[in-house]
């Protein structure tokens, strides 16, 4: 009654795959066709206005100079 057959493995095979295929599918259906020209569009509006961070000397914060506030320690670089 519980004995391994070759049609039973292969039965099983035959839905595993088509569960496998099948969620697949299913997947992509709500991806756009032209899913490697959106990616383009999306690497063209990245933001290039990143600015690296400093250690700050007193307090040991890392902030963008550019915008950085004090920190309210005496002997801040950043004072305003």
């Amino acid at each position: 009654m519980f004995g391994f057959s070759f049609a039973k493995l292969l039965l099983t095979a035959v839905v595993v795959l088509a569960v496998w295929y099948g969620f697949k599918l299913m997947s992509k259906e709500g991806e756009s066709p032209a899913v490697g020209d959106s990616k383009k569009k999306t690497d063209a509006n990245i933001r290039s206005d990143a600015e690296d961070l400093v250690e700050c000397a007193v307090c040991g914060a890392y902030v963008a100079p550019a915008t950085a506030k004090a920190c309210g320690r005496e002997g801040c670089p950043y004072a305003a």
